[in-house]
């Protein structure tokens, strides 16, 4: 009797626990130690956020800036600050590295500078066209390779232009190639002539500076679909030959690496900048610009 009557009550046991995993819907095809069926199942539930759906920052570039207020040509005169190498080259200053270069763009950002092109700078000096309050000039002599992958991408991020002194002759494998001019001139920035050789043309005739000035004109002309207006004389020395041959040539622009800043009167042809040197503080760098 008592058997029968346990019986009957484990009957009944069974049949309510089965009714209870019914309606709870129980997972019949879970696998003990299969893990990735719990992974799908959060998925599902919360899935991840795609980094590629958001919406990037974007970059501080000229055409995303607030457009400057104009003004006339600075009285305490324009900077035109001159690199060449954006590395670290031991136990030589022309090399500025990386690291150096970015804290003083970042610098220049904060304070509000703008950076000029070739044609601004040039209508500003013979036209008196209006420049943005606080301009400046940022040059880079040579060609280095450097100044496309390391240079520019930090100038973009920060808003600002540049003008790239080229020696045609050494376009190529180490330095600049043509597809990267391009690209930099596509993108706002200017392309200068620094002759063919890198020749002294204080020691040349006149023929071979006639040559070294014509055939550098002609070469970024035709492979950059640009007008050639500005000549860097190759380690700041030119003679009174040079500056004849400059406007018979097309030259509008000459730079020199005579310290200064650039004023409104002053001779086109022998424009001075100031040398920036790897090594330099960020405190000496400021000082630069009182």
């Amino acid at each position: 009797m008592g058997f029968k009557r346990n019986l009957i009550l484990a009957g009944i046991s069974l049949f309510i626990l089965t009714i209870i995993l019914f309606n709870f819907k129980w997972p019949l095809n879970f696998t003990f130690g299969d893990h990735h069926s719990e992974v799908k199942s959060a998925e599902q539930v919360a899935p991840t956020s795609d980094p590629s759906n958001s919406t990037p920052t974007p970059a501080l570039t000229p055409d995303n800036q607030d457009k400057p207020k104009l003004s006339e040509f600075p009285k305490e005169g324009i900077p035109v600050l001159m690199y060449h190498s954006i590395s670290t080259i031991p136990g030589n200053t022309l090399g500025v590295p990386v690291k150096q270069f970015t804290e003083e763009m970042e610098w220049l950002h904060r304070q509000n500078y703008h950076s000029l092109s070739l044609e601004e700078f040039y209508q500003a000096l013979a036209n008196g066209t209006p420049v943005p309050e606080k301009p400046i000039l940022l040059t880079f002599d040579d060609g280095y390779s450097d100044n496309y992958n390391d240079a520019w991408p930090i100038l973009r991020q920060y808003g600002f232009r540049a003008t790239f002194f080229i020696t045609t002759n050494s376009v190529g494998p180490g330095m600049m190639n043509w597809d990267q001019l391009n690209d930099l001139a596509r993108q706002g920035n200017s392309i200068g002539s620094h002759t063919v050789n890198h020749l002294d043309l204080a020691t040349l005739s006149d023929k071979q500076q006639k040559s070294e000035l014509t055939n550098s004109k002609q070469e970024l002309e035709k492979n950059l679909g640009i007008s050639e207006i500005a000549l860097c004389f190759p380690s700041g020395r030119y003679n009174k030959t040079t500056l004849d041959l400059m406007p018979e040539l097309g030259y509008k622009l000459g730079f020199t690496t005579q310290p200064g800043k650039v004023h409104l009167g002053d001779d086109l042809l022998t424009l001075k900048r100031v040398r920036i040197s790897g090594g330099m503080s960020l405190a000496s760098f400021r000082e630069l610009f009182p």
